[in-house]
């Protein structure tokens, strides 16, 4: 914490600042057919006239929701979801989370799991420790008139969230661990707060976005820290993440009291350059270090435009008195 509160106030060259153009990553995302993150990363940036304003990113945009839309894909995805279990398209997130939310869905994983251990074949104990949560969750949820349901329904997205092997390996052991003492008491306080935290960010980002924090995070305490990132910035967090990088919400944590939503959106837009700016001289000073060339350019116009207008009421004779008179000092 300290060593990157030390970072953000180092002096920076402002002059260096450069907007990011998102096109070049947004085709690389689409070369790997990886559409969603395409459409989300290069709708993050047409929020700003740099790049709503710019006819090839419009057209781009407007082809990846196109084809993200069409019944063909969607239904591909819907399968994806229920055959695979795993999905980067809401549909098919959708699909994976209804297959694994009931209480038959825990008990399959649980017989699949049996059936590997007693071939002597590799179990996969997260999985078996998502299902005991999940079946006590069922159970506790039904018990306290749906009270326990964020549990119940962060079993079914952490399910998907280890199938598309994004689960990083701290909250693997602690599922693993956790699961243990809940098998044991058969009380579910031992998960509570960190599902109601998944919940939140779930609520406020959507299964992409929780994966994002999760994967990034170092460590459980961590991601309890960007709880607060993900409710500022919802969907956006995980395109920010993207941009700033791993340390993205400890920028907003560190900044948060003095710098609005907008300010730290606007300085993201040019990178971590932007958000070491944005903490060395504030958010007043920085949002106007941004309006001068845009002043510049409009007087520019507007004075030129007089100047022509001026230049179009003057007589045809007193050209032709000007040239004359510069002939003669010519000769």
């Amino acid at each position: 914490m300290i060593h990157e509160y030390y970072e953000l106030h180092q002096p920076q060259k402002t002059a260096a600042l450069k907007r990011i153009d998102p096109l070049p990553e947004t085709m690389r995302l689409i070369d790997a057919k990886k559409y969603a993150q395409a459409s989300a990363y290069l709708g993050f940036f047409m929020q700003f006239d740099y790049v709503k304003n710019n006819p090839k990113a419009r057209r781009l945009y407007e082809a990846l929701e196109q084809k993200r839309h069409s019944m063909a894909y969607q239904a591909k995805k819907v399968a994806e979801g229920v055959w695979e279990g795993k999905s980067d398209e809401t549909i098919g997130k959708i699909s994976a989370g209804i297959s694994d939310f009931f209480l038959w869905g825990d008990l399959r994983d649980l017989s699949i799991e049996g059936y590997h251990y007693l071939k002597g074949e590799k179990v996969d104990k997260v999985l078996v420790g998502l299902s005991s949560i999940g079946v006590a969750a069922s159970v506790a949820t039904f018990a306290s008139e749906g009270g326990i349901a964020p549990v119940k329904s962060g079993v079914s997205a952490l399910k998907f969230i280890k199938k598309s092997g994004k689960m990083p390996l701290w909250l693997e052991k602690f599922i693993v661990r956790s699961a243990s003492k809940v098998r044991k008491s058969g009380d579910l306080k031992p998960v509570k707060a960190f599902f109601d935290d998944f919940s939140t960010v779930m609520r406020a980002g959507g299964i992409g976005t929780t994966t994002t924090l999760l994967r990034t995070a170092p460590s459980l305490k961590a991601f309890h820290n960007s709880v607060g990132f993900a409710k500022m910035f919802g969907k956006e967090s995980g395109v920010l993440v993207k941009i700033l990088g791993n340390d993205a919400p400890v920028y907003y944590r560190l900044l948060k009291n003095n710098v609005s939503k907008k300010g730290f959106l606007e300085a993201a837009t040019y990178g971590t350059k932007g958000i070491r700016t944005l903490a060395k001289v504030g958010e007043k000073r920085f949002l106007k270090m941004l309006k001068p060339a845009v002043k510049t350019s409009r007087l520019t116009k507007v004075f030129s435009k007089h100047i022509v207008d001026a230049l179009h009421r003057i007589p045809v004779a007193v050209y032709i008195l000007l040239a004359a008179v510069s002939l003669l000092f010519l000769i």
